[in-house]
């Protein structure tokens, strides 16, 4: 065995042992990317799609209506807001608690998910931009 063979074996086989860590990060890098409803293996299933009814800015929490769930987001520091602008053929944007109004269609990923129970602040919130303001 060479040593170029032995350099990619050791590479490969760290690639297939952290594959799990670093695929999540980059899946969580491209999240923002993806239109509403269409997170593979996520939307619909680990996240509430839906109308805003209601927001609370001095509480940070965003009520959402879906078709089979509802549910009240606690946005964090942490919380990420995306635009999603595909609707547009734009890219999307970072959005803020502002940008959360009622009407809008939004997909919301929780912290946790624990047998159809939604629980723990949103991770994530997109905002489905469908005309210019």
């Amino acid at each position: 065995m060479t040593v170029g063979k032995f350099v990619v074996g050791v590479v490969g086989m760290s690639a297939l042992l952290w594959g799990g860590p670093l695929a999540a990060s980059a899946h969580e890098m491209t999240e923002r990317y993806i239109p509403v409803g269409q997170s593979p293996g996520l939307s619909g299933k680990y996240t509430v799609i839906g109308k805003i009814q209601t927001t609370n800015a001095r509480d940070q929490t965003v009520a959402i209506v879906g078709t089979t769930r509802s549910w009240s987001a606690k946005v964090t520091e942490k919380t990420k807001i995306w635009l999603d602008r595909s609707k547009l053929r734009l890219t999307n944007l970072k959005g803020t608690f502002s940008d959360l109004r009622p009407g809008a269609t939004v997909e919301v990923k929780p912290e946790g998910h624990l047998r159809g129970v939604f629980s723990g602040p949103a991770e994530w919130i997109k905002v489905q931009i469908s005309a210019s303001p």
